[in-house]
């Protein structure tokens, strides 16, 4: 059987331009001056994905969270393959330096008061270098605030993420860790890495000042577990309050608190996809 991607049903790339640093900028000001709308929203994808399927999915959450401002995608060089886990690790590092370029520019030049950046799996190691590296050199005068910060089942050591973690919370207003124990393909990295990844739950969940950390496990997320950022309702309608409004957990609907060693943290109640 084939299928065919209907654009009146379904999230399609339409196409691509090429633009300049110089015209990405204008281009950002001019969506936000006719959508009335401060905000845009940095979507940095994780491993295995390529760049279509990274613009459809920013395409969708941005559309999933009713978010009015610029959707942004930041594609780092995924091979898009299963089998490439390492080259995408390697290219991962490799373009922390350019991210770094990349997200100054859209804080300057967008126009946007406020930027939300959300990384999905390995594309946290991207977004949390990066943003350790800011705390060190710090942002240009003018720049836009850095909003919420979302990191979605990080592939990311579970102990590097700890260190960092408070560069990461003095750079944005607010800082979230979404995580959960059934996460298969973070299992596998945890078996390749040799180390716990800062997206698993469990006994080793991070908890850390300055983070607010959501265990995702009581939710059914399908087979792997690993792609609730876009597939639960209850996950976007959870970031929706966190961009929309700010909501601290203890004011989003479908959270109730827990307590670890290290700290409390937030647990999903058991709901349906």
């Amino acid at each position: 059987m084939r299928f065919r991607a209907a654009p009146e049903r379904d999230v399609v790339l339409g196409g691509t331009t090429d633009l300049t640093a110089a015209g990405f900028g204008e281009e950002a000001r001019s969506l936000l001056a006719g959508s009335g709308s401060r905000q845009a929203l940095v979507f940095v994808h994780g491993y295995n994905v390529g760049f279509g399927a990274a613009a459809v999915r920013t395409a969708q959450i941005a559309y999933d969270l009713g978010f009015t401002g610029v959707p942004v995608l930041y594609s780092w060089p995924s091979r898009g393959g299963v089998l490439s886990y390492e080259e995408d690790a390697n290219n991962a590092r490799w373009t922390v330096p350019h991210f770094q370029e990349f997200l100054r520019h859209t804080l300057t030049a967008s126009g946007a008061d406020e930027v939300h950046v959300v990384a999905h799996s390995m594309g946290n190691r991207v977004l949390t270098e990066a943003l350790a590296g800011f705390d060190t050199t710090g942002l240009p005068a003018g720049a836009g605030r850095l909003g919420n910060v979302v990191l979605a089942a990080p592939d990311v050591d579970a102990d590097v993420f700890r260190q960092v973690a408070p560069a990461l919370a003095r750079q944005a207003r607010r800082v979230t860790l979404y995580a959960s124990s059934g996460d298969r393909a973070l299992g596998l990295s945890r078996r390749i890495a040799g180390y716990p990844r800062a997206g698993q739950s469990g006994e080793g969940i991070v908890v850390v000042k300055g983070v607010d950390t959501v265990d995702a496990t009581a939710l059914d997320t399908g087979l792997m577990s690993h792609s609730y950022i876009g597939d639960h309702t209850s996950v976007l309608s959870d970031v929706h309050a966190l961009i929309h409004h700010g909501t601290p957990p203890s004011g989003r609907f479908g959270l109730t608190a827990a307590e670890h060693r290290d700290g409390g943290y937030w647990t999903f109640l058991p709901q349906r996809r």
